[in-house]
């Protein structure tokens, strides 16, 4: 077969799957279904923060799914997640949890609809010792979790709100680690 192009057929090598040192990682992952209304609260924070573009922070957009949760947080140490919720407060409401006081992340409904969500991937990541040495959750009351609903006033200022807070407090971790190299 003249000018014909062989293809090698057979076991492809593996490419080296070397995972990136994650340890000095400052994650965020966003949280939520974007077509649920005030259920896309995490991930519109997420978009918000990529389009900062924060040196040095890892922005990732998440379902919830807990097992999911905790292999995007593998290796990371500066752990921050941001999910919807209900129950607790006002539509706008913001929870800040750090996951060494995981009781109020427990008593909060997140919106998610998988069973194994955000209070139960923390709960089992401590459980096994696979808890960032720093995690901390922001949740974000909602109103409206309707099928193709928009962010709702009230979430849509705590977004923005949250994005703020986020970006605050990873500056003054960053600022933290400085002067502990120092």
């Amino acid at each position: 077969m003249a000018g014909a192009v062989r293809r090698r057929m057979g076991k492809r090598r593996p490419r080296d799957h070397v995972k990136p040192d994650r340890r000095r990682t400052r994650l965020v992952i966003g949280i939520g279904n974007p077509d649920r209304g005030d259920d896309s609260a995490g991930r519109a924070v997420a978009q918000r923060l990529r389009e900062l573009c924060v040196p040095g922070l890892e922005v990732l957009e998440s379902d919830g799914e807990g097992a999911s949760l905790m292999a995007a947080w593998e290796g990371a140490d500066d752990v921050v997640l941001v999910d919807a919720c209900r129950g607790g407060g006002a539509p706008g409401s913001v929870h800040r949890i750090e996951a060494g006081h995981a009781e109020p992340l427990t008593a909060l409904r997140h919106a998610s609809t998988h069973s194994f969500g955000v209070a139960a991937a923390v709960r089992l990541a401590q459980a096994l010792g696979r808890i960032p040495s720093r995690l901390v959750v922001y949740a974000i009351e909602g109103a409206l979790f309707s099928q193709g609903e928009g962010l709702s006033t009230p979430v849509d200022h705590a977004v923005d709100e949250v994005v703020g807070s986020v970006v605050r407090d990873l500056s003054c971790r960053a600022d933290e680690r400085s002067l502990g190299e120092a």
